[in-house]
């Protein structure tokens, strides 16, 4: 019986191998020296990418129009091993590939990426190559072209005390750049911050970071990856941190987007000075908040906060803020947003019986817009058994909840009046949140709070708040 089951299993096998055979023979080859391939694309460009920094991938499929099969003699990268680009022909990486078997109407994907090598310049250099298909004895190419720019990076670093930072060149954050005690940091107007996946910058204990953009050259700071996939990804990195007891930090004219958390400030009481005063300044695209303030002291002028995933502005366990002229709008549309926009609180959890409590000593939104796509935009979370403080007040705002809005001494009647009142931004998907002449916004902000130390004359776009009357709610006058 042994014997009948091995002879059974030859013969399956000697079956199969002729089939297998039977078909290779079958397979018909095109010979034509004028065969040519068709490429999805005949140019592979990449956008700027740093020195030293890969890039994503790039693919491109190659097409055989014919009904035969054609047999590509080779596939070189032009440049040879010393160049910055890398191939992976159909799942293989390769500088120089041949004899690859592509049937009739079939095709084949091709995987390109780049590391370009410094140039020590500041201007960015061109980098080109190209992959050369050959096919009975038929010579077709795919251009290979990238912008390289050298940049100023910092590997896991401690700034120097006093330290500004040059803007002829970008920085490019991995890691950390830590401010150390009681030393500034000063990022001046017009440098560009590349930060890589979860860097952070962050201010230690007595330290000052100092972002000094203005209308004319904004501080710029988001993630890495330049390709234009990436150009509204958030998570891209981790967080700017003003830790506890660091001091006198502010960030003027910054546009922060694409992070974890825009800025995360810490101070463990509320101090009589700001732990940070943010002005000028838009934050976008995070994965958790775009200010989140813990027992911190936070001011605000002129602050667009838009499209984060949990919150535009988070006061959490207490402390103190004041906004002036800001607009917090969350229509956040990657996953299903649960949180509202703005949420003050004054607790957080020990355990399953611990709870500690602290004072939310002062939270002032003046001239304000705070509205998205959820029916409450506005989050009110307070525990107060112990006799803590839990003091909030609403002037002259635009906002959005289904929560009693009535009392005085918390929204003021300007206020109590433009609940729910849409304020007609102009193109939400767009992030465009400018308002027109007849959003619920325009004349309701108060001149007096316009004039209060330090003055704000003039809205995110540098036009006049008082040139038509009354000022408009929000970051934007109306036009």
């Amino acid at each position: 019986m042994h014997r009948m089951f091995r002879i059974l299993a030859v013969l399956l096998f000697s079956v199969a191998l002729f089939n297998s055979t039977g078909c290779r023979r079958d397979i018909q080859i095109d010979e034509d020296p004028d065969a040519q391939l068709l490429f999805s694309s005949d140019t592979i460009v990449f956008d700027t990418v740093f020195t030293t920094v890969g890039s994503t991938s790039r693919v491109f499929k190659v097409f055989n129009t014919s009904s035969k099969a054609v047999n590509i003699e080779s596939i070189d990268l032009a440049g040879g091993s010393t160049s910055p680009f890398r191939i992976n022909v159909d799942g293989v990486p390769a500088i120089s590939t041949g004899d690859v078997l592509l049937r009739g109407g079939d095709s084949m994907f091709v995987f390109v990426d780049v590391t370009l090598d410094p140039n020590n310049g500041t201007n960015p250099l061109m980098i080109e190559d190209s992959i050369i298909f050959v096919t009975n004895g038929n010579r077709q190419s795919v251009v290979l072209n990238a912008v390289g720019r050298d940049a100023y990076f910092h590997y896991y670093e401690t700034s120097d005390c006093g330290e500004i930072w040059p803007t002829d060149k970008p920085h490019v954050v991995f890691g950390w750049v830590i401010v150390p005690s009681c030393c500034k940091l000063t990022i001046p107007a017009g440098a560009d911050v590349y930060m890589h996946h979860n860097a952070v910058i962050a201010a230690d204990s007595c330290a000052t970071l100092e972002i000094t953009g203005t209308s004319a050259a904004p501080v710029k700071i988001q993630g890495d990856r330049l390709e234009p996939e990436y150009d509204d990804e958030p998570g891209q990195w981790g967080y700017i941190w003003l830790s506890s007891l660091s001091k006198d930090n502010k960030i003027e004219w910054a546009v922060i987007k694409n992070g974890t958390i825009g800025i995360l400030s810490d101070s463990l009481g509320a101090t009589a000075n700001p732990t940070v005063r943010i002005s000028n300044t838009i934050i976008r695209n995070m994965t958790l908040a775009g200010i989140y303030g813990r027992t911190s002291h936070v001011e605000g002028e002129n602050i667009l906060v838009e499209n984060c995933a949990q919150y535009c502005v988070a006061i959490a366990y207490g402390g103190r803020c004041k906004f002036r002229h800001c607009t917090f709008a969350n229509y956040w549309n990657i996953d299903n947003r649960t949180t509202p926009a703005l949420v003050l609180n004054n607790w957080y959890k020990v355990d399953e019986v611990t709870f500690n409590r602290r004072n939310l000593t002062q939270a002032d939104f003046l001239n304000c817009i705070i509205y998205g796509d959820k029916d409450v935009e506005v989050g009110l979370d307070s525990l107060t058994t112990g006799g803590e403080t839990f003091d909030y007040f609403f002037a002259n705002c635009v906002i959005r909840t289904d929560q009693p809005t009535n009392d005085l001494n918390h929204f003021n009647s300007f206020t109590q009046s433009r609940v729910n009142n849409n304020p007609a931004f102009t193109d939400v998907t767009a992030h465009d949140f400018h308002i027109g002449l007849s959003s619920s916004a325009k004349d309701l902000g108060d001149a007096a709070f316009v004039g209060q130390l330090p003055s704000i004359p003039d809205d995110l776009d540098n036009l006049p708040r008082l040139i038509d009357g009354g000022p408009d709610a929000g970051c934007y006058e109306a036009q």
